[in-house]
């Protein structure tokens, strides 16, 4: 049965357990590819769409619309047309058979594997995900997230290698200390990070402050950066920061305070779920937190990392840009003042999170960029 591949319900997030089946993108007997767009999927925070695991045919349709599965749930079928139809009925038989609720939770979907480890005396959390021998990808939040926020984006890079994504200073499970909140200091516990996981070099990703971090590595350790990819990133020539967003997210306390700029991430306001909202609020409500982001917001509004990234820009010789044009956080970069080697994306229909807005497209840049 190894020409036989399942579409199973995937993990997107550190407490996802289940999925709802919205619809179908793709009907039976239909030709997939690899990556191409096959089932929408409900969680409780968010939707988005599930890509095809294997190229083939679609050869049978599990779970009709409206069915709540368990992570790792057999959604559907996909196989070679010469693959006869009892061989499928078996192949179903089986995994439903051996399909036990929770036990494909950790690694459906690439799911990532926790850590706490110290830098500099102090922890940060790390999620490690994929294996194998090529550089990993490091993926690099940005302001107020964590690293659940790649919850669309670790199975496709993690099907391909090793991923290690990182909380950065100030959020998630890391550290509330932020030192003086500069890039050279986010940047630091990055790169102390990656010298802990003995990693001498990765494919630096990263969104929005988190693109600055990964900017200001690729500058400056330029050994430390096989390649550079920065999603709505901060701080680049044209770009322009929301004030109001950084105090509303630093200051906010309560869902209805928070929920309005939180809203301001996605193109699409109705994407940002009570559940996504809540998550928000119960962080904020850590030892240190508020402090922390009040500290990095003064900081990215002094300015001045602002005009020292830029200023050594010219330094790295290639990056991959993924912006849109509304994005309301950061702006919109300006093409003609980035340098050379910098070659910009524009995403349609997304506003500052396209890697949760559009991850298929962005996923499929990710692979391209990291050579997976």
């Amino acid at each position: 049965m190894s020409d036989i591949a399942p579409l199973k319900m995937p993990k997107w997030g550190l407490s996802m357990e289940e999925g709802t089946l919205v619809g179908w993108l793709k009907a039976e007997g239909d030709a997939v590819a690899v990556a191409d767009e096959i089932a929408e999927v409900e969680t409780a925070k968010i939707t988005n769409v599930c890509e095809s695991p294997a190229g083939g045919i679609l050869r049978r349709i599990v779970a009709p619309p409206g069915t709540t599965l368990p992570v790792g749930g057999l959604m559907g079928v996909i196989a070679a047309a010469g693959v006869p139809d009892e061989a499928i009925d078996a192949f179903v038989a089986d995994y439903q058979a051996r399909f036990t609720p929770g036990e494909d939770a950790s690694e459906a979907g690439g799911g990532l594997v926790l850590a706490t480890i110290e830098v500099d005396g102090r922890p940060l959390r790390i999620g490690r995900a994929g294996a194998g021998e090529g550089a990993p990808v490091v993926l690099i939040h940005g302001f107020s997230g964590d690293l659940a926020n790649w919850m669309f984006n670790i199975e496709a890079l993690a099907a391909r290698g090793p991923v290690l994504a990182i909380d950065l200073p100030g959020h998630g499970g890391s550290t509330k200390d932020v030192g003086d909140a500069s890039l050279a200091a986010l940047a630091a516990a990055v790169t102390g990070a990656m010298a802990a996981e003995g990693i001498a070099a990765a494919h630096l990703v990263g969104h929005s402050l988190g693109g600055a971090v990964a900017a200001w590595i690729a500058a400056h350790r330029p050994e430390a950066a096989h390649s550079l990819t920065l999603i709505a990133p901060a701080y680049l020539p044209g770009g322009a920061l929301a004030q109001d967003f950084l105090t509303g997210i630093a200051e906010g306390a309560r869902a209805r305070d928070l929920k309005p700029w939180l809203e301001m991430l996605l193109a699409d306001p109705a994407g940002v779920s009570r559940e996504m909202v809540e998550d928000v609020v119960r962080a904020k409500r850590l030892d240190g937190v508020e402090e922390a982001l009040t500290a990095l917001r003064d900081r990215m509004l002094d300015g001045a990392d602002a005009a020292a990234l830029q200023a050594c820009l010219a330094r790295i010789p290639a990056a991959l840009v993924i912006a849109s044009r509304a994005d309301r956080i950061v702006g919109a970069p300006d093409e003609s003042r980035l340098p050379a080697g910098f070659r910009v994306v524009w995403i349609d229909g997304a506003g500052h999170m396209p890697h949760l807005e559009k991850a298929a497209e962005i996923n499929a840049l990710l692979l391209e960029a990291t050579g997976r």
